[in-house]
């Protein structure tokens, strides 16, 4: 009798790297806005106002609507990389996948209840989709892809605004929950935000996401992961390499493009629905531009400058991306809200960005130290093993001295805005 051994496939080290440099910005964007409680001290001397204004405009150019769609992204690639590791060993996993994105929305219900700008639970919903996307063929996800992140429902409104003036889109619903939530934020113990985050939290990030069109932007951009794992694209460097060259040049001449329409639609338009609907439009498309920059910039960095052994330092942070991220708002909401510290009263967005960046490079340090002595983040493992419904799975290396282990399971893709 004969046993047959499949050996894991190595991780894609530059794919952890960039799932890393977008947890970065995300930690910088987070602590900017003091986990979604954005209040800061009141009048601030001229020059620090000033240094508060550059720093969150800065951070918010760079990261906001880009680092989460990094993730989104990378996530659809992590979904087709656990299916195909899976298919190798005879093991059809996309039924399993549908439990592990139930898993992945517990933990996140637990964590949004802390910190309501949680993202997980938007990607064990919206994830759902993937395992029938799976079945199409790449031209019909292409075409699905396209239409999703054109922002149809805009468009459709923008279009009635146009040819019927006397139509009104429908007004933003997340306002009025935000609104419910902020008093529990400011100046209520622990368990009122829980309460506050329980319900009409939950009812705030999501009509968030549906007046703002997240949602289907973030299905597009699964899809091109998907795509991206289909194609093989970062099993082969000289075709990502070529790939990244092509996307960093239509990044930026789109983003020169888009951007500049973007700063002129209040001088093309007058005041009223049409330009609010055509700034959300707008946004959007700059964002994608940004994204194909961030990321055909990265890899193109990555792959040639002596700045990679840099660059790889993010690969640890990466594969713990949803310890790390999780981690971020335990430490830092009882730091800004008022059951906790009240940092809100005390510091605004450019000291806040600083904290985020210490905090950033005391988390890099612990996730190089942690995975020299253990095969996943805790989070990683313990979402690892309620997928498989078992505690087999080995957290600490056999042997602590030896490189990163491998993992036919990729660290997930968190999100933010």
């Amino acid at each position: 009798m004969s046993t047959t051994t499949v050996t894991p496939a190595p991780r894609i080290e530059i794919v952890d790297a960039l799932r890393g440099s977008a947890l970065m910005g995300i930690l910088l964007l987070h602590s900017a806005e003091h986990f979604d409680f954005v209040a800061y001290p009141p009048n601030p001397p001229a020059w620090l106002q000033a240094l508060n204004d550059r720093a969150f405009g800065t951070v918010a150019f760079l990261f906001a609507g880009k680092a989460y769609a990094i993730f989104a992204m990378l996530f659809g690639l992590s979904f087709f990389i656990i299916l195909d590791r899976a298919a190798r060993r005879g093991v059809n996993f996309r039924w399993r996948f549908l439990w592990r994105l139930a898993v992945l929305g517990i933990i996140g219900y637990v964590h949004s209840l802390l910190y309501c700008g949680d993202i997980l639970t938007f990607l064990a919903v919206l994830g759902v989709p993937l395992v029938v996307f799976h079945g199409l063929g790449n031209r019909s996800l292409a075409w699905i892809s396209a239409l999703l992140l054109l922002q149809l429902p805009f468009l459709w409104q923008l279009a009635r605004v146009i040819v019927e003036p006397g139509y009104a889109p429908p007004s933003d619903h997340f306002g009025r929950y935000y609104g419910a939530i902020y008093p529990a934020f400011g100046s209520e113990g622990l368990l009122a935000v829980c309460r506050a985050n329980a319900v009409d939290g939950q009812l705030a990030k999501w009509w968030w996401m549906i007046d703002n069109g997240r949602y289907l932007q973030m299905l597009g951009l699964f899809i091109w992961g998907l795509l991206l794992g289909r194609l093989r694209v970062f099993e082969n460097p000289a075709a990502y390499v070529r790939l990244a060259g092509k996307v960093l040049v239509i990044g930026a001449l789109a983003f020169a493009a888009l951007y500049y329409v973007e700063l002129h639609l209040g001088v093309w338009l007058p005041r009223g629905p049409g330009l609010g609907l055509a700034r959300t439009l707008a946004g959007s498309y700059v964002q994608l531009s940004q994204l194909l920059v961030w990321a055909g910039g990265f890899v193109l960095l990555y792959h040639f400058t002596r700045g990679r052994a840099l660059l790889r330092l993010l690969v640890p942070f990466g594969r713990m991306s949803l310890t790390c991220y999780v981690t971020q708002a335990l430490f830092w909401v009882p730091m800004y809200y008022h059951f906790g510290f009240g940092l809100y009263r005390r510091i605004g967005p450019f000291y806040s960005i600083l904290a985020g960046a210490a905090f950033f490079v005391v988390q890099l340090a612990a996730a190089h130290w942690w995975l020299r002595h253990f095969q996943y983040g805790p989070l990683e493992w313990l979402w690892r093993c309620g997928t498989q419904l078992s505690w087999a799975t080995p957290l600490r290396r056999r042997d602590a001295s030896a490189g990163p282990a491998t993992d036919a399971s990729p660290c997930p893709a968190v999100a933010a805005r």
